[in-house]
């Protein structure tokens, strides 16, 4: 966790360097804070959420990916290539604002550039928590472990096979949203032209699941991944999970880690 800190620390202090000839650079952003209190069906206060309920962002939480499109668009102007996002909307917000933020920066004192498409992806999806009422989504924490067990949430975050844990939560482990996530990565980086980004901008969890991977970190609960923080990662050509995890390619080149650019006073 001291290497995790000391990434942190130093995103804060520096510009990324420069992307080399042979890597492609992901820029990873969690969508800001949310307004649970407006979010369809209803979840009350505590309870758990995912992807399978849309809960917008809240006025700070906006304010927050505003920010982080901001930093995008000083430190990555020139590399940005493709946008790629979660289908929900607090996420989607982030998105396109990244994309108006680049265009914005590139259209100063020159023809307006219109801004990137953002794709939408199910596979960057939020954890699925099963429905209300079955699974775990619209309960607390200690409505969890009162029926599941304590270290519930932890057995969850450690799930190491395929499709067990619908069985406990109707919905998914951590190691189904994992698998989902760094398949669809795998396609992006294959698409990010050598030496150029993509951004992804999605949730905590499938965040998680990246940054996991890269820093060999197997436990996602030890990662943090603030509301609108950036994580930048580069990926030497060839990289795959697939091939990464056989020791097939050389290790992808952490940038920062749950970096949070300051919200401006407006």
């Amino acid at each position: 966790m001291a290497a995790l800190a000391s990434l942190l620390a130093a995103s804060a202090l520096a510009a990324p360097p420069r992307i080399a000839p042979s890597a492609r650079r992901l820029i990873l952003v969690r969508h800001g804070a949310v307004d649970r209190a407006r979010a369809v069906p209803s979840i009350k206060p505590g309870g758990f959420y995912g992807g399978n309920v849309d809960v917008p962002l809240s006025r700070e939480g906006e304010a927050e990916a505003l920010a982080a499109a901001e930093s995008i668009a000083a430190d990555h102007l020139t590399e940005v290539r493709l946008i790629w996002s979660s289908p929900m909307r607090r996420a989607l917000f982030g998105a396109r604002a990244v994309g108006t933020a680049l265009a914005v920066a590139q259209s100063r004192g020159a023809e307006w550039t219109p801004p990137l498409e953002v794709a939408t992806f199910e596979a960057f999806r939020e954890v699925d928590r099963g429905p209300i009422g079955e699974g775990w989504t619209d309960l607390t924490k200690e409505e969890i472990e009162a029926r599941d067990g304590p270290g519930a949430l932890e057995r969850f975050a450690l799930e190491k096979v395929a499709g067990a844990f619908k069985a406990i939560n109707g919905g998914e482990g951590f190691c189904d949203i994992r698998e989902r996530v760094l398949k669809q990565r795998d396609a992006m980086l294959q698409e990010i032209p050598l030496g150029s980004a993509g951004v992804i901008v999605s949730h905590m969890w499938v965040t998680r699941a990246i940054v996991g991977e890269a820093i060999g970190e197997e436990n996602p609960l030890n990662v943090e991944i603030p509301t609108a923080s950036i994580s930048v990662i580069d990926y030497p050509e060839g990289f795959s999970a697939s091939a990464f995890a056989a020791g097939a390619c050389p290790s992808p080149t952490v940038i920062s880690v749950g970096f949070k650019p300051m919200v401006s006073k407006r």
